[in-house]
């Protein structure tokens, strides 16, 4: 009787391209190219998928990038980005490296139908957007917002706040994708030195796509974009930004309490059991201090109930932006906003961490995170500078010593309201 072999295990596409080491691919039809697949714009899983359909077809993918690699195919990136990208990957590279051939996403959709690496023309080429006359084009903008100074005033503060609505409305839908790709748009837009007046401006920018540069052509053609009109008029995301602007509440409870009909902050005190002590503080506050400013027996005094790592210190009444109280027809918003101060104490040795975690938009700090592990291979928090292959923490004395660590030039806080 014959022996009964094991089943071969099937590879997983649990790498990060999904793809087979160099050493285990078949032999390729086309000796002369060799392409590497970028992945920063692209995502992992269409790389991989990408990445299957052209060794199928006979062609060698890399899964790094080296020497070998004679096309270098991205998607939705700039030729200015591209090169910065190509030369941080030959910083390390021998002198005599020959560079590779950057390729748009056209001429590996042409290969793949011919089933041959077809030549590369001009439209395959990465373009650098030239300024035309009537509106001149931005300057050159870095990819991460930790790159670039973003201050609270800018040009471009209608389009901006039209991009983060619709960041936010995906955010309430649990769209983490549609909401990062948003809010890196108006980033984006933040930190322009001038306005965007026609739509071949957004050409050589990061981060726009077709339904970001969709909406910016409608409201420069309109003066407004009818998609977030219509956002921000439903109901649900009036009630989603209601109540998730309470202490404490996110997403998940904001929209149970929606599912369970629940659509004002009225509501909710009838349902006092929904709320800590805090909360309930806070929304009496809302509803009350106008007037009862100065009372200490008003119940928006009595509350002490605190957070077990940031205390809160106090709670302040500042005056709300005009552009920013437009919530819609519906429901208006009133002059003034509470805004909830947190005492955050730290060790002296941790206090440069956490002032720059603490100082910048939430934006600006989920980018410098990134950065610093994708382009550095750091570790950063607001309590260190980890190095994971020394083991070791970096000494610093300030926010300056952390930007100097990272390779980056020191952005103040006022800067950083990306």
């Amino acid at each position: 009787m014959a022996p009964v072999l094991p089943k071969r295990r099937r590879a997983q596409d649990g790498s990060a391209a999904g793809a087979r080491a160099p050493s285990t691919q078949p032999p390729a039809r086309f000796p002369g190219v060799t392409i590497y697949l970028a992945e920063p714009r692209m995502g992992r899983s269409r790389r991989a998928f990408l990445t299957r359909l052209a060794l199928s077809k006979g062609f060698c993918v890399l899964d790094e990038y080296s020497s070998e690699v004679t096309h270098v195919v991205m998607e939705q990136t700039s030729a200015m980005e591209a090169v910065c990208w190509q030369e941080r990957q030959a910083v390390a590279a021998p002198s005599d490296w020959t560079l590779s051939k950057l390729v748009n996403m056209s001429w590996f959709t042409e290969s793949m139908a011919a089933g041959q690496p077809v030549p590369v023309e001009c439209r395959h080429c990465l373009e650098v957007a030239k300024p035309r006359k009537g509106a001149a084009s931005p300057a050159w903008v870095p990819p991460y917002a930790c790159q670039r100074l973003t201050p609270l005033t800018h040009h471009n503060a209608s389009l901006v706040e039209a991009l983060e609505t619709l960041a936010e409305a995906a955010g309430f839908e649990g769209s983490e994708g549609r909401l990062l790709s948003f809010r890196k748009a108006a980033s984006v837009l933040k930190a322009l030195p001038s306005p965007i007046i026609a739509l071949r401006q957004l050409q050589g920018l990061p981060y726009f796509g077709d339904h970001s540069s969709r909406v910016v052509q409608e409201m420069l053609e309109h003066g407004v974009c009818e998609e977030v009109e219509t956002v921000r008029c439903s109901e649900r995301y009036q009630t989603m930004k209601l109540f998730t602007q309470i202490f404490g509440v996110g997403v998940k409870t904001a929209d149970r309490w929606y599912q369970e009909g629940l659509r004002t902050l009225d509501d909710l005190l009838k349902q006092p059991q929904k709320l800590t002590q805090q909360q309930k503080g806070l929304i009496l506050y809302h509803h009350h201090q106008h007037n009862h400013y100065g009372d200490p027996g008003h119940p928006a005094w009595q509350n002490s109930t605190m957070d077990a790592f940031e205390k809160s210190f106090c709670i302040f009444r500042l005056p709300q932006p005009p552009r920013a109280a437009v919530e819609g027809p519906q429901r208006p918003c009133q002059a003034w906003k509470a805004v909830r101060v947190d005492l955050v104490v730290t060790p002296v040795s941790q206090f440069p961490f956490a002032l720059l975690g603490w100082t910048g938009s939430k934006h600006f700090e989920r980018e410098l995170r990134w950065f610093s592990r994708k382009e550095k291979g750091l570790w950063l928090n607001s309590h260190a500078l980890f190095d994971p292959e020394q083991k070791k923490c970096f000494r610093v004395t300030s926010e300056e010593d952390i930007f100097r660590h990272l390779g980056l030039k020191y952005i103040p806080p006022e800067q950083r309201n990306a």
